[in-house]
């Protein structure tokens, strides 16, 4: 460096082939995760599956959201949601109340109870997962949403979902696709 030429906070670092720099007063945006969770082989059990699916075919691609198919749980979820600001996730769920087929929950992480502590890896919940994630220094996102739409049996091998779950999806991936074009709120 010569004498006389500029501070050390003025200096230009050398950058890599093809990589963006930010200015100092602009924020990155965030990273969201959209994970749609499911097995299609038992009917209305893949219907976050089928809400992914209707939002990739509704909605512009957009560069930091990603939409991703998963029908597994547990720990290995823990590799999907590292490294996203924001967790979008959509499942089914069995509940034993007066909804009907197709009501759809908004839920946070908190919604879900208390952290379990499992004998086995393997059964970890979606909250546990999470505090498992942070335990081990692992960039977890600061917000976890989950929608959950009600369905009446998940043990019957057939594909497709029946009407009152059909009727559910395009009316979520819909309410994703504007949250997700709402500003950051870490909700």
């Amino acid at each position: 460096m010569r004498k006389g030429r500029g501070s050390a906070s003025s200096r230009q670092l050398p950058s890599i082939p093809g990589e963006r720099v930010l200015p100092t007063n602009v924020t990155a945006p965030r990273r969201i995760l959209i994970l749609g969770l499911g097995n299609t082989i038992l009917g209305d059990d893949g219907v976050g599956i089928s809400v992914v699916r209707e939002i990739r075919k509704t909605c512009k691609e957009r560069p930091f959201v990603e939409c991703v198919e998963a029908s597994l749980g547990g720990i290995a979820l823990l590799d999907l949601i590292a490294g996203f600001d924001k967790v979008i996730v959509i499942d089914a769920v069995m509940a034993d109340d007066a909804n009907p087929a197709g009501f759809v929950y908004d839920l946070a992480l908190g919604d879900l109870g208390d952290v379990v502590h499992p004998h086995a890896s393997h059964a970890l919940d979606l909250q546990t997962t999470v505090e498992l994630g942070k335990r081990l220094g692992q960039s977890m996102p600061s917000a976890v949403k989950i929608y959950a739409i009600k369905i009446e049996e998940n043990t019957v091998f057939r594909e497709g979902l029946t009407p009152p779950v059909e009727e559910a999806v395009s009316r979520l991936a819909r309410r994703v696709i504007d949250e997700i074009e709402r500003p950051w709120d870490h909700s």
